[in-house]
């Protein structure tokens, strides 16, 4: 594949290198050079291609380093609502209906959404992951798969060796497709069973995936159970280390950032969640001076409702604004390198556009009214940019979407049977949720 006369925008250092050709090769970016037409051959190996770039932008592929993606099935059932409320009454009483098969199908559904929105990879942690793994094999993209376990109820046991199952068989399956070990947080998994997982880590050489301090009320209650914030607690017992995402850490301390970035921990921040919460907290910027590896989380789509990275990020920076009381947080060159956070989610080599580098790329087309006049590409994607400029989406050197266009799944197939599944698990029967928040 060959993209031709291509401006490359690095965020990095807020870069635009114009009029570009890159050829991709055995999923990377084999050569990056000036537009010459002497520069390659005329002829071309079977099977090559060319795109023409001319008047468009490239930039490396998006992450979501946090998602419950089967929640597509779930979107919009929990709304204008407490977030006890959210779990107690809605997410938890309706998740016991779930079945593997639905997993597939929401999980479908939300990595359609996600390449067309520009996202090529996916920390994914819930249930029945041997069917999201099915999805994210059909759908092209790149996934870490963390199948969710709590470490308290009556079927704890049986939930941790199916997990247990699952990651031995799928670890190393499909390069394309990482595992990690997924407990759901400190308040459902007592410290023995962290514990536990954090040998299986250890024994297994994997990462883990775990939610932490989402709220100030979770931190409070640790302090009050353990005499330790919820960081602290994975701290002691293995868990906060190099490859660990923490999900959320929306309400760890000063303290707590300055133990993440000496363990090399990530932070997946999931900015609308908690903004639906009415939960307003300075995070990303105490974050970020502390030197934290952070990246864009969309959480579930019952809480956020959709799993646009792009979105998120514009979300994070008004966040971020707001909570401060100062416009001068939140900045684009501090928020758009957070697009790209591989390096949280364990895929490295592919946040930038430079040789070598994995062929996870998105082609921008700003000439759209929401873009013009071009002022500032880098303030027209965080602030402008919507799906109709996501143009070209290419995860591993394969083209997925093309002027738009999903190639890999067809979306209208699943219309009907996501909603007869939604109907069922919205039906579910039962005054009890599976866990207690």
């Amino acid at each position: 594949m060959i993209i031709k006369n291509i401006s490359i925008l690095s965020f990095k250092d807020m870069a635009i290198h114009k009029n570009m050709d890159l050829l991709i090769n055995d999923g990377r970016i084999e050569k990056i050079t000036e537009n010459s037409e002497s520069d390659r051959p005329v002829s071309f190996q079977p099977g090559e291609f060319i795109i023409d770039g001319t008047g468009k932008y490239i930039i490396p592929g998006l992450v979501n380093a946090h998602a419950h993606t089967a929640m597509t099935l779930l979107r919009g059932v929990a709304e204008d609502v407490t977030e006890s409320d959210w779990f107690n009454k809605h997410v938890w009483i309706y998740e016991q209906s779930l079945i593997p098969d639905d997993v597939y199908t929401g999980t479908l559904i939300g990595a359609a959404e996600m390449l067309l929105s520009g996202v090529t990879a996916v920390a994914d942690h819930y249930f029945a992951m041997d069917r999201a793994f099915d999805a994210y094999m059909k759908s092209g993209m790149r996934a870490n798969l963390a199948w969710v376990v709590f470490g308290i109820g009556p079927d704890s046991e049986k939930q941790f060796e199916t997990a247990m199952d699952f990651t031995r068989k799928y670890k190393g399956k499909n390069s394309r497709i990482s595992i990690s070990l997924g407990p759901h947080s400190p308040y459902i998994c007592p410290e023995d069973f962290l514990s536990r997982v954090v040998l299986e880590s250890d024994k297994l050489r994997l990462p883990m995936h775990i939610h932490v301090s989402e709220t100030k009320a979770q931190v409070v209650q640790s302090l009050k159970n353990t005499g330790l914030t919820p960081v602290q607690v994975l701290d002691r017992t293995g868990v906060l280390r190099e490859g660990t995402i923490l999900a959320h850490a929306y309400w760890a301390t000063d303290e707590d950032l300055k133990l993440i970035k000496k363990r090399g921990a990530g932070i997946a921040h999931c900015a609308k969640t908690n903004m639906k919460f009415g939960d307003i907290n300075d995070l990303l910027p105490r974050a970020l001076k502390a030197g934290i590896k952070v990246a864009f989380g969309s959480d579930g789509l019952a809480s956020n409702n959709t799993v646009n990275i792009f979105e998120t990020a514009r979300d994070a920076a008004l966040l971020a604004k707001c909570s401060t009381h100062n416009p001068k947080t939140g900045l684009i060159s501090d928020i758009l390198p957070l697009l790209n956070g591989g390096d949280v989610i364990g895929f490295k080599n592919c946040g930038e556009i430079k040789e070598s580098s994995l062929a996870d790329l998105v082609i921008i087309d700003p000439s759209t009214p929401n873009m013009m006049p071009g002022n500032n590409i880098f303030a027209d994607i965080l602030y402008s940019l919507n799906n109709r400029n996501v143009d070209t989406v290419i995860v591993d050197g394969k083209m997925v979407v093309e002027n738009g266009k999903l190639l890999t799944i067809n979306v209208e197939d699943l219309q009907d049977e996501a909603m007869a599944i939604s109907k069922r698990l919205v039906a579910t029967v039962s005054d009890k949720p599976m866990q207690s928040y």
